[in-house]
């Protein structure tokens, strides 16, 4: 089933997310950052799903009427058809559904840039959209070696080669043609089914393990995660490091990676803010949250905060450090 905005423009950049319904809302507010960071460029996007929800489609639909430039899609998706991939508590069968990106939309689509929900876009998307692949499926950024090569072993497993650069699936530059014409979804799903368990980072395991050659790496600005900017950058390696530092300073996407979600309750995370800024903008901006009496006035003095650089929740990854010593 389709809802269209507006009529799509035959060069719009066609940018896909996938999203429960407990999701729409996140995926909304990285649609109005793009939104806004690509206009007066035409952005068609896509929405796929396996839930029906018309309450949250409508809430999404009426985000986008503002923005002239942007129509947007919805793609109810059989949930039978990624049924057998690993999933656990942090991890839905939605994961999976970016694989299906070339059999769900249209033939005439010939490329998509697929976008996690948890993430801001600060850049004109028009600029990624059109990076040459050099022939490859996909096209994302490189992982950063945060654990310091501690995950060779489950990777060799796996049967990932160590020369090979391991990507972050969470933006992704689909060349659909390709993904068509070698089957690819068929091959990712029979892999995600096959390992299981062993997918400790579920589809974006199977993308590296299936995709090995076959994924051109992209600048770190069009996937620096919110961790990025942490003193823990500098355990990467020192080539990592410098090709961090660089993307931090001119970041065109900041994905809140981790379980630290800047929209939970007593969470800090790096540039939380803007998460905040851009949900102002979507028709959950005026809802509140499923908090009751001091909490909610907790939740809302926090935000209040924001807009003028201050994060009263900085202080507690400090605080805990302290418990943990006394």
């Amino acid at each position: 089933m389709t809802i269209d905005m507006a009529d799509a423009a035959v060069d719009a950049v066609q940018v896909l997310f996938c999203a429960d319904r407990h999701y729409l809302q996140h995926a909304a507010v990285a649609a109005v950052s793009l939104a806004v960071a690509s206009s007066p460029h035409p952005v068609h996007i896509h929405v796929m799903t396996t839930e029906d929800d018309p309450v949250s489609r409508e809430m999404l639909a009426e985000t986008l009427r503002p923005f002239s430039n942007v129509a947007v899609s919805f793609h109810k998706v059989d949930s039978g058809r990624v049924m057998g991939a690993h999933v656990d508590r942090y991890i839905t069968k939605e994961a999976y559904l970016r694989f299906l990106a070339p059999e769900v939309l249209a033939t005439t689509i010939r490329r998509v840039i697929y976008l996690d929900c948890d993430l801001v876009v600060l850049d004109d998307l028009r600029r990624l959209w059109e990076i040459d692949l050099a022939g490859c499926a996909a096209g994302a950024v490189a992982e950063c070696d945060w654990m310091g090569g501690t995950t060779e072993n489950r990777l060799t497993r796996l049967g990932i080669a160590a020369d090979h650069v391991y990507v972050n699936s969470g933006v992704l530059v689909m060349d659909l043609d390709r993904w068509r014409r070698d089957r690819l979804a068929d091959r990712l799903l029979r892999f995600a089914e096959a390992q299981g368990p062993m997918l400790q980072f579920h589809d974006q395991d199977a993308l590296n393990a299936v995709l090995q050659g076959e994924i051109a790496l992209l600048d770190r600005r069009w996937n620096v995660q919110a961790l990025m900017f942490s003193r823990w950058m500098r355990k990467a390696r020192p080539e990592d490091h410098r090709a961090t530092r660089a993307a931090c300073r001119n970041p065109a996407i900041i994905h809140f990676t981790t379980a630290n979600k800047p929209w939970k309750f007593r969470v800090w995370t790096r540039k939380r803010a803007l998460y905040y800024r851009y949900l102002q903008r979507t028709a959950w901006g005026r809802t509140a949250p499923p908090l009751q009496g001091l909490a909610r006035l907790e939740h809302w003095l926090s935000r209040a905060f924001l807009p003028i650089g201050l994060d009263p929740y900085v202080i507690l990854p400090i605080w805990q450090r302290i418990r943990r010593r006394l």
